[in-house]
């Protein structure tokens, strides 16, 4: 069976922020749970603004759809900006439209998602928009989000701090991997002539 590849994406371009923490954490995670995985830290997806045409000419854009493209599920980990994800993430996510092959956008991926905030409120409607473009992406959204309203309470490895929003996280991890497992598994039953 084809071991299942998990992309990460963090939306926070601040070395060392949080969400970038997060998101190596959840890398270790899928790990351990025996798929591959590859992160994208905020400075990797500062791309130009998204317009059709563009991605062919540059090598970051380049690389980060090769990586979707391959992807049996994702993981998005965005900071809280005044209500939403950050820009950032979602000019990355923009250029899904560029993603070529027999399957439109993420289309049968799994995404966990992952909002980071100081607070609640902000963090729950940034958790909802993520699932949203999840949907409009043609992804499966995990049953399982996850906000960390405490930012700050991670530990220097980046393991959540508070035990509930560590077996939460666990949890989104499993439920990516889960269906990240089943497509894996279908894309070896694709025949050879098919998949070119």
């Amino acid at each position: 069976m084809q071991t299942p590849h998990i992309v990460l994406i963090s939306g926070s371009l601040r070395a060392g922020s949080t969400s970038d923490r997060i998101a190596d954490w959840c890398a270790r995670e899928c790990r351990e749970q025996g798929a591959t995985a590859r992160t994208f830290t905020g400075g990797e997806i500062d791309f130009p603004f998204y317009r059709p045409g563009i991605s062919g000419d540059h090598e970051g854009i380049t690389e980060f759809l090769d990586e979707l493209g391959r992807a049996d599920g994702v993981i998005l980990v965005s900071p809280t900006y005044h209500g939403t994800l950050s820009g950032l993430l979602k000019n990355a996510l923009d250029f899904v439209n560029d993603l070529a092959g027999p399957r439109p956008f993420l289309d049968g991926r799994a995404i966990g998602c992952v909002a980071v905030g100081a607070g609640t409120q902000g963090a729950v409607t940034t958790l909802e928009t993520l699932r949203t473009i999840g949907h409009s992406l043609r992804a499966w959204p995990t049953p399982l989000g996850v906000v960390l309203p405490n930012a700050g309470s991670l530990s220097a490895e980046g393991t959540p701090g508070e035990p509930h929003h560590r077996e939460k996280m666990i949890e989104m991890i499993s439920q990516v991997l889960t269906v990240s497992r089943a497509r894996a598994m279908d894309q070896d039953r694709v025949p050879a002539t098919a998949a070119a």
